[in-house]
């Protein structure tokens, strides 16, 4: 009997150990490790029952199985970015990411990251997105074009492709995205702040928000922010949310304590 007394103890302490808020992530080893390090470059960041979407529009989503192209666009963003994996593994701290992804803009990633010595909010930017569609030029010939005409179209191609000038564009526009380290800050936030920002999600009702919903616009900007927090994981994607739109404002209340701040939003 005192064995078991002695026992005891240590077992409810184990009930309330960190062990067990990370239950209620999938630690999956083929995802990530335990620090979210991604397997490789092909790692989905999202977890797949967020992901289970198909959509109507082909052109818009252009989804591949039930991979909406937004969130494999900001999960390729998130690679470039050498991100964590945040819906994997609960890595003992709170935090928020916020992916904000914009037709005309560079992409910028905001952290607020909770820690023992205060609250942080790290920004990161590329110099470009990441996983766009492949530039490759291709010629044009119309049907019923003359032999001579096709020959000397074709000629005019090869001499447009040998054109350092236009060999630099294709190179430039195909190239992977740079981290601009130098741009790279980490900010201290109040508890004060961090409290407000966290009241603004409450405010959206952001754990209640649908992951993804369709957009059928062609540009503008996506925003995309987690929440990895001890009782679990969840992710909202929206493309160009509404000015007034709560999930919007708190996005832009990150925004406004970072040095993205003068971003061009739209």
């Amino acid at each position: 009997m005192r064995r078991i007394y002695l026992l005891f103890p240590l077992l409810l302490a184990a009930c309330s150990s960190p062990t067990s808020s990370q239950s209620v992530y999938p630690q999956n080893p083929a995802i990530s490790d335990a620090q979210g390090l991604p397997r490789d470059s092909s790692t989905f960041f999202f977890p797949a029952a967020d992901s289970s979407y198909t959509s109507t529009d082909s052109i818009t989503t252009q989804t591949t199985g039930s991979l909406p192209y937004e969130l494999r666009f900001a999960s390729c963003n998130l690679w470039h970015f050498g991100a964590p994996v945040l819906s994997n593994y609960y890595f003992g701290a709170d935090r928020y990411r916020f992916l904000w992804l914009r037709s005309f803009g560079r992409p910028v990633l905001l952290t607020l990251t909770q820690q023992a010595a205060g609250a942080t909010l790290r920004t990161q930017l590329l110099d470009k997105p990441a996983c766009g569609p492949r530039l490759t030029p291709i010629q044009f010939i119309p049907p019923g074009t003359s032999a001579e005409e096709k020959r000397k179209l074709q000629q005019e191609f090869r001499t447009r492709q040998a054109d350092p000038a236009v060999r630099r564009a294709v190179a430039e526009a195909n190239r992977p995205p740079v981290q601009l380290v130098a741009l790279e800050t980490t900010r201290p936030v109040s508890p004060a702040q961090w409290q407000h920002f966290e009241q603004m999600l409450r405010n959206s009702t952001f754990q209640q928000l649908p992951a993804f919903e369709e957009s059928l616009a062609l540009d503008g900007a996506t925003w995309v922010l987690e929440a990895h927090t001890a009782a679990g994981y969840h992710l909202v994607l929206r493309h160009s949310p509404d000015r007034d739109a709560p999930f919007r404002r708190a996005c832009e209340y990150l925004l406004d304590l970072s040095s993205a701040r003068n971003e061009a939003r739209n």
